[in-house]
């Protein structure tokens, strides 16, 4: 059985076709050039979002502090996506007060530097058959606004309601739109969502130079947070009228949004954000590359053991960190019911290249009365062939900038993905053989 209800159809996209010996009309050819142009804004919108994709950072002095010459900050060359436009580059250059467009700052206090794009229309003369910079080219541009006050880009992720089981699935579709309204039990719509369908708002002149922007306040991209400063010098005259300029401080991260371009997803997913300290090296690692089938003889245990087990790290570890419940060593030995059974070994820790409150490494000495009883007395849980064991926890551990160890074990390379263990065990053994009277 058919039906007669139909579908409504609409069509987001409308372009010309062009034939052979067809006259092509001025209308025909902007209007299919304005159709490339929508979709690739809504492809920008969609895929990446808008932020800086790179560059545009303002340059600073040896100090840190930012590089002004007369009075105009320097920004470095690069791109951004417009919220609600297409791209805006960037050769760089400085900036003065002067060259801000809308809206001067009233007064000394922070505010954010943002980035807009700008256009400006062919001069319309039907009469003219040549195409000059003017007649027939619409150019493209940036021009700069400061927005009062700055405020950090909120770049954590969205929070799960309490009882809520949301999975991987359930995630997606809930983010993507494929379920949209209001639903308290789940994670709530992404925003984008709605944002890729806004249409930008008219562009509204600059001044004599036929420049035009999108004034509004939401539209732009932020570069910086800057402070603006009165630089009247009132030793001459208490009474003199403010002269505002920018001062040298300035906070570029904490307000812009980033668009993640390919190179730099790979570089995240290689985990090259956060460096995590490691296990550098261990004094024992000879024995363990023999492979766990091999022991090690017995004297070479005891003569190695009285010294002491070494192990160094790849970043600073706060001593504070490094006690006897994150770095420990085990001894595994059968009992009379031939039963394996561990015992914790005393250990003396002894600091390697300790800076302040911090050490590269740390030292493992047994306990004098642990050595003469097991290692150089006449009787030995050990000397008839035992395990041992040397375990970091490394989420007891902590750097300098706080972070905890990541555990991979030696025989993984560094930039290997997939093998990341934070807050692990670090466990290395070795198995020494018996002792020969």
């Amino acid at each position: 059985m058919t039906t007669t209800n139909q579908v409504e159809r609409s069509a987001w996209s409308t372009r010309p076709t062009f034939t052979p010996r067809q006259m092509l009309t001025a209308h025909q050819l902007n209007a299919g050039l304005d159709d490339e142009l929508r979709c690739q804004r809504l492809l920008n919108r969609a895929v990446h979002g808008y932020g800086v994709v790179l560059g545009l950072g303002p340059v600073v002095t040896d100090g840190g502090e930012l590089d002004l010459d007369g009075g105009c900050l320097g920004l470095t060359g690069g791109l951004a996506l417009d919220p609600a436009r297409p791209h805006a580059r960037l050769e760089g250059g400085r900036i003065g007060l002067d060259d801000l467009v809308g809206e001067p700052p009233a007064a000394a206090g922070h505010y954010t530097l943002r980035l807009h794009y700008a256009a400006r229309p062919p001069v319309a003369d039907d009469c003219c058959s040549c195409a000059d910079d003017r007649s027939r080219w619409f150019q493209e541009g940036v021009v700069f606004t400061l927005r009062p006050g700055c405020h950090r880009v909120d770049r954590r992720c969205v929070v799960h309601p309490p009882g809520a089981c949301v999975g991987h699935e359930a995630y997606l579709c809930r983010r993507t739109g494929a379920r949209p309204g209001d639903d308290p039990s789940t994670v709530p719509v992404s925003a984008d969502v709605d944002w890729i369908h806004a249409e930008p708002g008219p562009l509204c002149a600059i001044g004599c130079d036929d420049w035009s922007y999108d004034p509004e306040p939401e539209v732009g991209v932020p570069l910086a947070c800057v402070e603006i400063v009165d630089l009247a010098d009132r030793t001459a005259d208490p009474e003199c009228e403010p002269c505002l300029g920018f001062g040298p401080s300035f906070e570029a991260c904490r307000v812009r949004p980033f668009v993640y371009r390919n190179p730099l997803l790979y570089e995240l997913a290689k985990g090259c954000d956060v460096l995590l300290p490691r296990v550098q090296e261990i004094s024992w690692k000879d024995w363990v590359d023999l492979g766990w089938r091999h022991r090690i003889p017995w004297a070479d245990f005891a003569e190695r053991i009285v010294e002491g087990l070494t192990i160094r790290f790849t970043k600073p570890i706060q001593m504070a960190t490094i006690h006897h419940a994150s770095v420990f060593v085990a001894a595994v030995f059968q009992d009379e019911n031939d039963y394996w059974v561990s015992r914790r070994v005393p250990m003396e820790f002894s600091a390697v290249d300790r800076e302040d409150d911090t050490v590269r490494g740390v030292q493992l000495v047994p306990d004098s009365d642990w050595l003469a009883a097991e290692v150089t007395g006449r009787r030995s849980n050990l000397f008839g062939g035992s395990r041992f064991e040397v375990t970091v926890r490394g989420q007891l551990l902590r750097d300098t900038c706080g972070r905890m160890l990541d555990a991979r074990p030696l025989d993984i390379a560094p930039g290997e993905r997939g093998h990341d263990r934070p807050g692990g065990d670090f466990v290395s053994a070795f198995r020494v053989g018996r002792r020969e009277y």
